[in-house]
């Protein structure tokens, strides 16, 4: 089911239109104040509709439109997932990126256990991805369980040497 159509089915309660609103704006990874920006919907006004504020229909639709723009953008071009702890995701600084002359979405999956990461991965298929991007201590089970290119992220040799610093650091 689209983000839009989820949203929509949850306005009988403010709560859980909040709550799938929230949820939405994060699985696009769209801030609240670049939300505002792109929709045309005063900062003030979103921000109230997430204390619970009543809104007009006007705006709803003007949520629901720039919700559908995000979709079709995400149709419209290769997606790839990265399947990564919520700390790792938040260095990510675009949400596209142009690799050998042809321009991908990154879509992020927070996972912070094996589980979840072979569900975000299973969801991730689901979704219409065509390639998985993850650790390498989960890329086997990830493997095992989808159809996709499933591709590992090393760490470079100063992201161990800064780990053991912080560790020397704190003995």
């Amino acid at each position: 089911m689209k983000a839009h159509e989820r949203l929509l089915l949850k306005l009988e309660s403010s709560e859980e239109f909040i709550e799938e609103l929230k949820r939405i704006l994060l699985e696009l990874n769209v801030p609240l104040k670049e939300f505002s920006e792109i929709s045309g919907i005063p900062y003030s006004t979103l921000y109230k509709i997430m204390q619970g504020k009543d809104f007009r229909i006007s705006t709803l639709r003007r949520i629901v439109e720039t919700i559908k723009k995000f979709e079709q953008e995400e149709t419209c071009e290769d997606v790839i997932a990265i399947i990564a702890a919520r700390p790792a995701l938040d260095r990510i600084r675009s949400k596209k990126v142009e690799i050998k002359g042809k321009e991908y979405i990154l879509k992020e999956y927070p996972a912070h256990t094996l589980e979840d990461c072979i569900i975000a991965a299973i969801q991730a298929e689901r979704e219409g991805v065509k390639a998985i991007v993850c650790a390498p201590i989960v890329s086997a089970s990830i493997e095992k369980v989808v159809r996709i290119p499933v591709a590992v992220i090393i760490p470079e040799k100063d992201a161990f040497m800064n780990a053991l610093e912080v560790v020397v650091d704190k003995i």
